[in-house]
């Protein structure tokens, strides 16, 4: 497919130009509507002439819908802008970073999007929108998939459009058990709405991930938890964060005694509730119930999702778990990986 878009660009510069602008045009839609032409021209720093006009043949195509509160996009958009994601990034200027960042850690893609997650919250829809549009591309009868919770996770699921094709066979599951205060970003409630806009079918891991050892060992010999597990480890498909380790313990409530052994062994990179050092070794596991590196490591098709320049160290740290796999992040996560892999 690159080799094609980049030819279009060499045949057709008017028309790639003309398709960057719809393409934004619709995503800001998307972003702020419902929004007024007015505002979408401040906005686009565009004329409302020009608006005006773009705004109705857009509307014509069934891709945005106007109504007294203002202009919103359709489901038919929504499909539209998740289709052209990815061909839109190779005309970007990210093309050369993406390839870089992909080199440099061994990936089978990396994915960038504008900004920086440290300094913009906003950053996380597009990481989410990038997140699922790169799902969209893979899907296909006959498929499993696991997924991790996470703010940005929700993002990807909140992102995704409900797909017009039905697949067969597909099935969603938790990566691991429920985590944290909040229901909505934990993998169970992920799993249940990735399914729904799926039309996929799912199971669910009804249990506490931060139990003891004692009880997580006893859970784990239930015929229907193993059932489950086994589902994971064959699992097509994992989804899933990286995070910082200080700051994911100290959001998971971990015991003082385990934030000073992160401290002390200079934790900088959680996933999958294993903590790891810069040189990629996992200092420290928690007891848990789910998906562990060394089984992601084995499944064919892994998409990881992180943003932020201060993930660039986390990102590094993950390395060997990243090889092979789909990796989107923003810009700056992907600058500071480059400089510190460089220079």
């Amino acid at each position: 497919m690159q080799n094609t878009v980049y030819a279009l660009e060499k045949l057709l510069p008017e028309a790639i130009k003309l398709f960057k602008e719809r393409y934004l045009l619709l995503q800001t839609i998307l972003e702020s509507g419902p929004i007024g032409r007015r505002s979408l021209a401040s906005l686009l720093g565009l004329s409302e002439r020009t608006i005006r006009k773009e705004v109705d043949l857009l509307t014509e195509q069934g891709l945005i819908q106007i109504s007294h509160l203002g202009i919103v996009i359709a489901k038919e958009g929504e499909k539209l802008l998740d289709t052209l994601y990815l061909p839109l990034q190779m005309l970007e200027d990210f093309s050369k970073l993406e390839q870089e960042v992909s080199t440099l850690l061994d990936l089978k893609q990396a994915i960038i999007v504008k900004g920086n997650v440290d300094t913009s919250e906003d950053v996380k829809n597009k990481l989410g929108r990038a997140c699922a549009s790169v799902l969209g591309s893979l899907l296909k009868d006959d498929t499993t998939m696991a997924i991790t919770g996470g703010t940005t996770i929700f993002k990807m699921v909140e992102s995704m459009p409900k797909r017009q094709e039905h697949y067969k066979n597909l099935m969603i599951i938790p990566a691991r058990g429920s985590v944290g205060n909040k229901v909505e970003f934990q993998a169970n409630t992920v799993a249940v709405e990735l399914a729904k806009k799926l039309g996929a079918a799912y199971e669910l891991l009804t249990i506490p991930d931060n139990l003891s050892s004692q009880s997580i060992n006893l859970i784990k010999s239930e015929p229907q938890i193993q059932k489950i597990l086994q589902k994971i480890a064959k699992t097509d498909i994992i989804i899933f964060g990286i995070g910082n380790a200080m700051k994911m313990a100290t959001r998971r409530k971990e015991p003082q005694e385990v934030l000073g052994i992160l401290k002390q062994k200079q934790a900088v990179a959680e996933a999958f509730r294993h903590y790891f050092d810069a040189d990629g070794q996992v200092v420290y596991a928690t007891q848990s119930i789910g998906v562990a590196p060394d089984v992601a490591r084995t499944i064919p098709i892994k998409i990881a999702v992180a943003g932020g320049a201060s993930k660039a160290s986390a990102i590094l740290a993950t390395r060997v778990l990243l090889r092979n796999s789909y990796l989107v992040l923003d810009e700056a996560a992907a600058r500071e990986i480059v400089q510190r892999m460089t220079y």
